[in-house]
């Protein structure tokens, strides 16, 4: 790049022509490499001080500015600009440092130096300000450059200067170009106040709501870490682990999380830790997952000089679900750790949270992964476990449990819960200790005070030492009778205790009282019935312990597998604990019944099919739990009987029950029933149970539906499933192209009554735009999407072109011109192809030329649809040509395997006159001698008798050629080809058309008569 003096007028002075000319050609030194560049430095300081001295400041600034100023229009790419950019910005430095020092020293020319630097800075940014709203994006992007690197080498500027920059940039953020924004990004973060704990500074609220709301991930990604980490921002910081960038994901591990050391143990929530180690380990994204695992395998471990229990400490294990897959990872990728962890004697008695958990985590890892060597020198045999596990449930619940504290109630439970864990995964080769652990589980699971967590591991360990799942059955039953027994043995006890202290005032009343039965008795005035009603209720045990026995039945059912018919128990658990249970007017009773009652019937398809009505009443009419529990047993029994439950006699209509779940969908006041139902049907509709289009049209509304906005688990449920069932086989995506066009028109009208609503309640952006919604759809019905599918298979579908076509139909329908242009702008999105089906193509062209000729739209929407248009007409082109080729293939190809046939019979009646004697086709012995000489010799035979032998003589003795015979086959065989294909038109969309033409030839009409080569013709 050249530079040269514009000499705008002639007496221009030498002097200016000097300083341009020394400046430039400094600049065109710097701009071919970046070595030197501190030596173009001193020589513009030294033009710079001679301009100065001599009293040309001005003209300095002045040619400095120019010569800047043409880097601005070059391309982000260009290293030229870069090396401008960067000469500039040292030069600006040194003076700065210059500066400093002689502040230092008291330098006696200070102020004079400060003021020439003051008024150069000045005079340059507010310079290069000019170009910030430039509409070329290159010169945005330079200016904005030169300004971090500037603010970068600056200690303070004037006030004015600041108010400028901070107008500029606060423009410049919501710049179209995302790497104009990134500089501005750049530029926003030299102002922010790194020492207050306050978000209260200008530039650092713009940078939280960038890095929340930017669409662009780069400039989220400059936002989060280049804003200060204090407790203000850092939420916001944080929130970047569930970005939909992996990058950015990564990030949170590798960079921000890993430069704050130990204040994430310190600074940070235990719960929001927990969630990011989860959130991290469980990512999609390999590389995330990655960066999680190194920060807790290397970099957490070694600040804490690898002292896992004060990992575990800082973690707080007790209340975490993330520190099980991290200890996991540690083991994994830090092998040397293993060989380093080991069990004192001392220390089975003496367990804290922390090492229960890593005994607990360190076990499962070593069984997994088959450690033989490690297991049996670290742990206990099954009889020493035992007597741990007795040890600790002692102190828990049978010591003066009322002296200890709550949290050490929780510490306590934490520790038999991993112990319990570890023995479902132990080695039981050993009876006696098997025996030894069984009779602890036993003891364990009859405590009242047991929590849910222990009663379900401990069930899964009761069943891992049972003989087989009828024994385990046998004894959880006998548990749960113990329970209500006891129960009821404690009431009469205290009934008894109540009535010995009232025996002396009622011993006279009792006597009274028999005297009076045996005379009624002798007088026959008593009768049987007042007897009955005399007689003491039967007992039944209290609410309370009703709540213990089905919590631990529903524990059993849960891993139990045989059906009712084979477990007698289950029966009668059913008859008198679940049933009653179902119809008692305890709330707390009455749901774990529903929930029990929804387990049976998964083990039995006719207890199902009874209880189906008793399950729907429970959704319509129960409260928001009891709706919870037994939505999520109907989905269950449907995923394990199917519909065998619905429709037929004694059943219920399986309409009813879609009319539930779309009661539950519309239901916005009970969110997580919405979700319940949302996930089950989509799992249903997912395996082809349901297929009702109606309740799946429900599903896609529902997902759009502005009154669901807020319902986040909704949302994401959602955002999942949906696709998963659409790509997964080609009729699921056939149903949601049904109902696509449908549902984009009820949502278009309630996004237009949302929009034109007077309401201040109402939130109008609480609903995606149509444009928004129908790119969805399209995304959806997209054939290429579906799994386990090939791009020919993909081209051949015309689900797509079906969709586009039910849009194009009530185009006519929608009034609002907004929507109308969202749907055609959209359209150039749908995929079509040659070989979609032909008459679909021909229809959408035709709706298209109708929606040109009668519709007033602007000039964005006509050109969309004549470029549609175009792309229709190519493709009918190349289809109608694709046919034409087809039938002929056809056509030659039948003709060519009647001429081998032919041929063969020729063949055939050669070979039968070589032999002597050889059998006709009627199975008669035949002589070399044709019949019609045999005929002329003997007696002359009736043609019509042996119709092939006539046949044969007349092909052997033909006086035409075989050419004449193969064209004889192929007009005959032309002429069924063309009854056929004619016939198999009445199958087509253009069946009407078809029938009228069937006796035309298909030669006159293939290339005039458009319907009928719409033909499959497969």
């Amino acid at each position: 790049m050249q530079y040269s003096a514009n000499t705008d007028s002639v007496g221009e002075d030498d002097v200016h022509n000097k300083i341009f000319n020394s400046i430039a050609h400094v600049f065109q030194q710097a701009q071919l490499t970046y070595a030197g560049h501190r030596k173009h430095v001193a020589v513009l300081k030294k033009i710079q001080g001679k301009a100065l001295s001599q009293g040309y400041e001005d003209a300095f600034n002045y040619w400095f500015n120019k010569i800047v100023t043409r880097v601005l229009p070059l391309k982000k790419s260009e290293v030229i600009g870069d090396r401008i950019v960067k000469l500039t910005a040292t030069f600006i430095a040194s003076l700065d440092r210059e500066i400093e020092i002689m502040r230092k020293n008291n330098h006696e020319s200070l102020s004079q130096h400060e003021n020439m630097f003051n008024k150069f800075v000045d005079c340059f940014i507010r310079h290069i300000l000019r170009g910030v709203e430039s509409k070329d994006k290159n010169v945005r992007y330079r200016v904005l450059q030169l300004l971090v690197i500037i603010m970068d080498n600056l200690g303070e500027i004037d006030e004015d200067l600041y108010n400028l920059l901070m107008w500029s940039l606060s423009r410049r953020i919501f710049d179209k170009e995302a790497s104009v924004r990134i500089q501005a990004v750049f530029c926003l973060t030299k102002f922010q106040d790194d020492n207050s704990e306050s978000a209260d500074n200008e530039a650092t609220q713009t940078l939280m709501r960038l890095i929340q709301n930017d669409p662009s991930a780069e400039v989220r990604r400059a936002a989060m870490l280049n804003i200060v980490n204090n407790k203000s921002t850092r939420p916001h910081i944080l929130e970047r682990s569930r970005d939909v960038n992996p990058i950015n994901r990564r990030l949170i591990y590798s960079k921000v999380l890993k430069s704050m050391n130990k204040k994430c143990f310190t600074d940070l929530d235990t719960r929001i830790l927990d969630q990011l180690i989860e959130w991290g380990l469980n990512d999609r994204e390999e590389p995330v997952r990655k960066a999680c695992e190194k920060l807790i395998s290397y970099h957490w471990v070694n600040l804490l000089d690898g002292d896992l229990i004060e990992l575990l400490e800082n973690l707080d294990i007790a209340k975490s679900n993330g520190s099980i897959k991290a200890l996991e990872t540690l083991f994994k990728i830090r092998p040397d750790i293993l060989t380093k962890i080991k069990f004192p004697d001392d220390v089975w008695n003496q367990f804290t949270v922390e090492i229960a958990f890593i005994f607990r985590s360190f076990y499962i890892y070593c069984n997994e992964n088959t450690l033989t060597e490690i297991l049996d020198d670290t742990f206990p045999e099954a009889s020493k476990l035992s007597n741990i596990l007795n040890f600790y449930l002692e102190k828990r619940f049978h010591c003066d449990t009322s002296a200890l504290p709550d949290i050490e109630k929780e510490h306590l439970e934490f520790i038999i819960e991993q112990i319990l864990v570890t023995a479902n995964k132990y080695d039981y080769s050993d009876e006696v200790g098997r025996r030894s652990m069984l009779n602890v589980i036993r003891n364990m699971l009859h405590l009242v005070d047991l929590s849910k967590s222990l009663i379900r591991i401990g069930h899964e360990v009761l069943k891992t030492l049972s003989i087989n799942e009828r024994d385990f059955v046998t004894m959880a039953v006998e548990i749960i009778n113990d329970l209500r027994d006891d129960d009821i043995e404690k009431q009469e006890e205290e009934e008894k205790t109540t009535k010995k202290s009232h025996e002396d005032e009622d011993e006279e009343d009792d006597i009274a009282s028999f005297h009076s039965a045996v005379e009624n008795l002798a007088n026959g005035e008593e009768n049987t019935n007042n007897q009955l009603k005399r007689l003491p209720n039967e007992r039944e045990a209290r609410a309370e312990t009703i709540v213990l026995c089905l919590t631990r039945s529903a524990a059993m059912l849960e891993l139990v597998d045989a059906s009712l018919e084979q477990s007698i128990m289950i029966s009668s658990l059913i008859d008198t604990l679940i049933i009653p249970a179902v119809r008692s007017t305890e709330p707390d009773v009455r749901e774990l019944g529903v929930r029990n009652l929804g387990l049976c019937c998964l083990l039995d398809i006719q207890l199902a099919i009874e209880n189906m009505y008793i399950l729907g009443m429970c959704v319509s009419k129960g409260n928001a739990s009891l709706k919870h529990i037994a939505l999520q047993a109907i989905v269950d029994i449907f995923s394990v009987h199917e519909n065998a439950v619905v429709d037929g006699e004694n059943k219920v209509d399986s309409i009813s029950l879609h009319k539930i779940f779309y009661k539950v969908l519309k239901n916005n006041n009970l969110p997580e029933c919405q979700v319940i139902a949302a996930e089950g049907l989509c799992k249903l509709f997912l395996g082809d149970i349901f297929t009702d289009d109606d309740l799946f049209e429900t599903l896609v509304l529902s997902y759009f539906s502005p009154v669901n906005s807020s319902n986040e688990a909704l949302i994401q449920a959602f955002a999942f499933c949906i696709p998963v069932y659409c790509f997964s086989h080609p009729t699921h995506q056939v149903r949601m192209a049904r109902v696509a066009a449908d549902v984009l028109m009820r949502l278009c009208i309630l996004w237009d009554e949302l929009q034109s609503s007077d309401d201040e309640k109402v939130d109008k952006s609480a609903m995606l735009k149509p444009n928004i919604i129908l790119q969805q759809l399209i995304f959806w019905t997209d054939p290429r999407k579906v799994v386990n599918r090939t791009d020919e298979e993909s081209s051949q579908d015309s689900v797509q072109i079906g969709f586009l076509l039910d849009i194009l139909k009530i185009f006519n329908q929608i009034e609002k011109k907004e929507i109308k242009k969202m749907i055609v702008t959209n359209i150039q999105t749908f995929y079509v192809t040659s070989k979609c089906h032909y008459a679909l193509l021909k229809e959408a062209a035709e709706h298209i030329e109708d929606i040109l000729e009668n519709e007033t739209l602007d000039n964005t929407s006509m050109n969309s649809l004549e470029r549609f248009k175009g792309v229709l007409n190519a493709h009918l082109t190349e289809a109608h040509e694709l046919i034409l080729n087809s039938s002929k293939r056809e056509l030659d190809t039948s003709a060519t395997e009647h001429s081998v046939v032919a041929d063969s019979k020729e063949y055939s009646s050669e070979n039968s006159e070589k032999n002597d004697i050889e059998m006709d086709r009627d199975g008669y012995p035949q002589t070399n001698l044709s019949p019609r000489v045999l005929g002329n010799n003997s007696t002359e035979q009736d043609p019509t008798t042996h119709p092939e032998k006539i046949e044969f003589v007349s092909c052997n003795n033909t006086s035409g050629s075989t050419d004449e015979k193969h064209s004889m086959l192929r007009k005959r065989n032309r002429n069924e080809m063309e009854e056929s294909i004619i016939l198999n038109t009445a199958d087509t969309p253009e069946k009407n058309d078809a029938s009228k033409t069937a006796s035309v030839s298909l030669s006159e009409d293939m290339s005039s008569d458009v319907d009928m080569l719409g033909v499959d013709n497969k």
